[in-house]
């Protein structure tokens, strides 16, 4: 993991600013305007959207724009200087952190929340009662051989296997491939990608013999079109949950959630600040419970909100398996 650490300066009392409680004393002005741009996450989009509109509700004279154009979009986007904060399903890769580093891009990395990456089938799948970890990677990799679900296992149907996903500039394209097969990218030419998770789940819900994967809360919403099917990573089987994410159960496909903030418009945009421990604040844990996400412990968002506070730059996280919980991986490395 690499980590740069820099800053000894001050940010909002998280306790008493009114900055991070998300509210201003009715009739006053708002003290700043400006511009707020947000891409990244076809996953994150809609909490990080929710907490944008939530922002422009109490700052009215700050206009935030969120895009969704993909995980590594969004990096390519934050390396051009072309947005404030990246938003990724997955944490920064060791060549995009050089990348940041060697253009002098300093940015603070701020976990916001727990996602479940989440294999779906077609509701009239009755046969797929779980999967192990080894028949998604034999299903899954780009050397597969398996064509009808009877491959996978013996006692399923004989039927055609038709593979779905999101397209490989999205995070969870990248996290699953590294945490079904241990390897970034790797996967079966003829899945069939879309880059709007939506439309994976419509092609789910209407061919009995889908199989696909989507971020937990575009599963969470549409349960009644399409079917998460218990992963069995040694532990008999475990459906993705509120409660499951959050207790570590469902892993390997349990992950974090991530915004990257410029350094710069952190420093220079009051809005960005803002905005910040807004998301920090009591709002943006609203925001993540309206949409579907995974709260972090309580003693975690404390410590990234110190570490924030005290504007430290860099990563702790890149390159850290997929299925880590951040609990104490952070408590070790982010006073350090």
């Amino acid at each position: 993991m690499a980590f740069a650490s820099i800053g000894c300066g001050h940010g909002p009392d998280v306790t008493g600013d009114p900055i991070a409680a998300g509210t201003r004393t009715q009739g006053e002005e708002a003290p700043f305007g400006g511009d707020l741009l947000v891409d990244g996450s076809t996953t994150v989009f809609p909490v990080v959207q929710q907490m944008g509109e939530d922002f422009a509700g109490v700052y009215p004279d700050v206009k935030v724009t969120v895009n969704r154009s993909g995980t590594g979009s969004g990096f390519q986007k934050f390396l051009r200087a072309d947005i404030d904060i990246a938003a990724a399903s997955r944490s920064i890769d060791p060549n995009e952190d050089a990348a940041l580093r060697a253009k002098h891009i300093a940015y603070i990395e701020i976990p916001i929340a727990y996602d479940g990456v989440s294999v779906i089938v077609n509701p009239q799948n009755t046969w797929a009662d779980k999967l192990t970890l080894s028949e998604l990677a034999r299903a899954w990799t780009s050397r597969s051989t398996v064509r009808y679900w009877s491959d996978i296992r013996p006692s399923f149907p004989r039927e055609r296997v038709s593979f779905y996903g999101p397209t490989d500039n999205h995070g969870t394209y990248e996290y699953f491939t590294e945490a079904i097969m241990r390897r970034k990218n790797d996967l079966r030419e003829d899945c069939q990608k879309n880059q709007e998770y939506n439309a994976v789940i419509q092609a789910v819900s209407t061919d009995k013999d889908a199989l696909a994967y989507v971020g937990f809360n575009y599963f969470d919403e549409n349960k009644q079109k399409v079917r998460a099917v218990p992963i069995d990573s040694g532990n008999g089987g475990v459906e993705p949950s509120s409660e499951t994410i959050a207790n570590g159960s469902y892993s390997p496909l349990s992950r974090p959630l991530f915004l990257y903030v410029s350094k710069r418009s952190y420093d220079t945009k009051p809005q960005v600040k803002a905005f910040v421990w807004f998301v920090l604040g009591d709002r943006g844990e609203q925001a993540i419970a309206d949409s579907k996400y995974v709260s972090l412990p309580k003693a975690l968002r404390a410590n990234v909100a110190q570490n924030v506070m005290a504007e430290k730059t860099g990563t702790f996280f890149a390159s850290v398996r997929p299925g880590s919980r951040l609990d104490d991986l952070y408590s070790r490395v982010a006073h350090d």
